[in-house]
């Protein structure tokens, strides 16, 4: 996927005829169950591909924490700051830019743990995956979110030409306001994708996984005094070190995924990130 090009201007007009302004999160996310198109279960492979329109794709995960107290991340980037990130991103240079959504809940306790949309690059593809992310505001008492899944998903089912072509990582973020939690049973890897055969994974395990094609981060959400905790930060640190990343305003989420992505991503004409040693491959 990742065909048609972004501009904020066509995405400031998408939005006047949405009339999202006026609208409230219930009117702009209407599913009540997950979409067929994105269940993981159906779905072998995501693809991020260049193109004549796309020569350099770079890819982009971006996973929402779809429990009950953060259904306000998705809603904000509807509303206001999708163009902080695909904006920003091709103000810098990057040009083909194709960002996944996926929706992320707690596998013990949701209908709908993993969400996947597709790959794109235009906005109005861009607004469609997004508001088709079933909003489910479960979660449980249990510690913790499947932030994991995004690993999982990125790791095992999805092709990327910058890396395959051009040995560059792509991005993967995840969003919340909880700890991960600790493993992926095998009978949820069974249940949520179209794997046989599935052994239980630690964290740990997955996201060494996933970093071998991305560059991971999470994006921890301080909108209560709660999230500021120690509790609530779990053992994010000792999972991602310096890519554990506390934000103090979810507005400027948007802009500081751009920034990440601006300062780390490899130019092809770039030679000096060759001798550069990244945490998190040492983690």
């Amino acid at each position: 996927m990742g065909s048609g090009t972004y501009s904020n201007e066509a995405y400031t007009a998408l939005r006047a005829r949405q009339g999202y302004a006026t609208k409230s999160r219930q009117e702009i996310f209407q599913a009540r169950e997950i979409d067929p198109e994105m269940d993981p279960r159906s779905i072998s492979m995501r693809e991020s591909r260049d193109s004549a329109e796309h020569p350099e794709s770079l890819s982009i995960i971006v996973a929402l924490d779809v429990t009950g107290s953060m259904g306000f991340v998705p809603e904000d980037l509807v509303k206001n700051t999708l163009p902080d990130l695909m904006g920003s991103l091709m103000e810098a240079g990057i040009a083909h830019p194709q960002v996944l959504f996926l929706g992320i809940g707690d596998h013990i306790y949701d209908n709908a743990p993993l969400q996947v949309g597709q790959f794109e690059s235009s906005a109005e593809l861009l607004d469609r995956w997004l508001t088709k992310v079933y909003l489910e505001q479960g979660g449980g008492g249990n510690g913790g979110e499947s932030y994991h899944l995004a690993w999982l998903f990125a790791a095992r089912h999805t092709v990327i030409d910058c890396w395959e072509k051009r040995q560059q990582k792509g991005f993967l973020f995840t969003i919340g306001d909880e700890p991960c939690l600790e493993t992926i049973p095998a009978e949820i890897i069974s249940r949520l994708t179209p794997a046989t055969g599935s052994v239980t994974v630690s964290a740990q395990e997955i996201l060494h996984e996933a970093q071998q094609r991305y560059h991971v981060h999470h994006m921890h959400i301080l909108h209560t005094a709660y999230a500021a905790t120690a509790e609530r930060q779990g053992n994010w640190r000792d999972l991602l070190g310096q890519q554990f990343i506390q934000v103090d305003d979810y507005k400027q989420l948007a802009s500081r995924i751009a920034n990440i992505v601006i300062d780390r991503h490899q130019p092809t004409s770039d030679t000096r990130w060759e001798d550069r040693i990244e945490v998190e491959d040492m983690l």
